[in-house]
């Protein structure tokens, strides 16, 4: 959710000493996590109640693992463009474009579902279930998607307790449906996936009220944001790669001797995933102060170098705020690893205990404590990779993903071979690697930041039509004439 960090440093500044900062880390928490922490309630609330009236535990776990693809899979999609998304609503915003946000959100999301729909639709024919219940797993993975989608536009104006409303109404939605249904004697299962499109169909209305209601209304073109694409394609790459690397080494075990089925098309490696699962739990104190220590501080520090850039600053002003950039940049990043790496131990060793407690054996508890220093570095990872972004340096990003998802997923195939003892050390050894990597990228990037601001950009502007701008034109020219001759 980028740019909220912008909002939080107003609460930084007003009096009230450690009640606001206090107010400042809790809002963090509650529009950076508090949809992901919705989504594991409404799952878990939904599981109780097909356990409350009879399901088997046969029916639990197939909608437990339904959602669990529905989710993995609509993000990975999602995350492809969302990066992309991001950079063209800033520009339209910075260049004044506002008619051309809505437009580039209908474009985006036809596009996008068009793609996984007929994917996922393929996928569905093999699946060994019900009509409907192909329907409605199709069905919530095509809304689920526009959410995520919707989601980056609301961010971008800055709407955050309204995404996180939208999450609370779809928990009370979802769970309050299946309640009523259940009671009512209807299908448990039938219920759960229905109630879960319902909740999320209210999320996803919600979040177009607000849009309409923000952007101003303009021309509907499928094509608008080709030309974008010619100039920023590496960022869809860069978030499918992301994204790859963040799931890849899961399912390498879901396709292992080790994973299990739970019907056609549907794998799963217990021991794996729910180590995995409470493991990715234990970062979500480094995104709160990733975002409240990091970006609040460095944003100031970044846009006071190029203030003075482009107001006439001389060049000991520009070499001094230069140095204030690079200090804070790499303090702050230092404090928050600092504070997530006591975190992590406390959780590896009490943690990893307190698990062995309610039924981890020891494999489990092995597992967990190797993905728990996993997600830490692929944290560090990703905000390197974020930072990068501030400066424009794109292919340096897309080379952090790049060796994340390679190295997660090669790694976690040799840990297949090497036994049990090793699952979840293919994933950290990628996230260090990774992380040190992307360091090193961004130490080498700032050093010469002078040089990427002032040399690296063209003199004279190379206005050229790409691939994409030719290809969106043709089909534009296409569509118009055809809608000549309805005429």
């Amino acid at each position: 959710m980028a740019g909220v960090g912008f909002e939080l440093k107003k609460m930084f500044k007003r009096k009230g000493g450690f009640f606001s900062v206090l107010k400042g880390y809790a809002v963090s928490a509650m529009v950076t996590e508090g949809p992901m922490l919705l989504c594991i309630v409404m799952l878990f609330g939904i599981r109780l109640l097909l356990k409350q009236f009879g399901a088997s535990y046969a029916e639990q776990e197939d909608y437990l693992i339904t959602t669990t693809y529905i989710m993995t899979f609509s993000l990975i999609f999602s995350n492809t463009v969302l990066m992309f998304v991001s950079r063209f609503v800033s520009n339209c915003i910075y260049e004044n474009k506002l008619k051309d946000i809505m437009p580039s959100f209908y474009a985006i999301v036809f596009w996008i579902l068009l793609i996984s729909g007929i994917l996922s639709g393929i996928y569905m024919i093999f699946m060994e279930k019900t009509f409907f219940h192909k329907l409605f797993n199709w069905l919530q993975f095509m809304i689920m998607l526009i959410v995520w989608i919707q989601m980056a536009y609301l961010s971008a104006i800055k709407k955050y307790m309204r995404v996180l409303l939208g999450f609370i109404v779809a928990a009370i939605v979802a769970i309050g449906t299946a309640a009523v249904f259940m009671i009512l004697g209807v299908d448990p299962l039938s219920t759960a996936f229905l109630s879960s499109v319902l909740g999320y169909s209210v999320m996803a209305i919600m979040y177009m009220q607000e849009m309409i209601q923000y952007f101003p209304e303009g021309k509907v073109n499928l094509f608008i944001f080709f030309p974008a694409l010619d100039k920023y394609k590496d960022l869809l790459l860069t978030g499918w790669l992301t994204s790859l690397g963040l799931f890849g080494h899961t399912m390498v075990f879901w396709f292992s001797q080790y994973g299990v089925t739970v019907r056609r098309g549907m794998v799963y490696c217990m021991k794996y995933d729910i180590a995995g699962y409470y493991a990715s739990l234990t970062i979500i104190p480094f995104l709160v102060t990733f975002v409240v220590s990091l970006e609040v501080n460095f944003y100031q520090n970044y846009k006071q170098y190029f203030d003075t850039i482009m107001c006439d600053g001389t060049y000991d002003d520009i070499m001094f705020e230069n140095y204030n950039l690079k200090k804070t940049l790499f303090r702050e990043i230092a404090h928050v690893f600092e504070i997530q790496f006591f975190l992590e131990l406390i959780c590896v060793i009490f943690g990893g205990n307190y698990l062995a407690t309610i039924g981890f054996d020891r494999e489990m508890v092995l597992i967990f404590r190797y993905l728990c220093l996993g997600y830490m570095f692929y944290a560090l990872a990703k905000s390197t990779m974020i930072l990068l972004m501030y400066f424009d340096a794109r292919i340096e990003a897309l080379k952090i993903s790049a060796v994340f998802a390679g190295l997660g997923i090669l790694f976690s195939v040799v840990t297949l071979y090497l036994g049990p003892d090793t699952f979840g050390l293919g994933f950290a050894l990628a996230a260090v690697i990774s992380s040190v990597y992307g360091l090193c990228l961004l130490n080498r990037y700032v050093k010469r930041l002078e040089f990427h601001v002032f040399c690296s950009q063209p003199l004279f502007a190379n206005v050229t039509e790409g691939t994409f701008e030719t290809l969106g034109g043709k089909l534009n020219e296409k569509l118009s004439k055809k809608r000549k001759k309805k005429k």
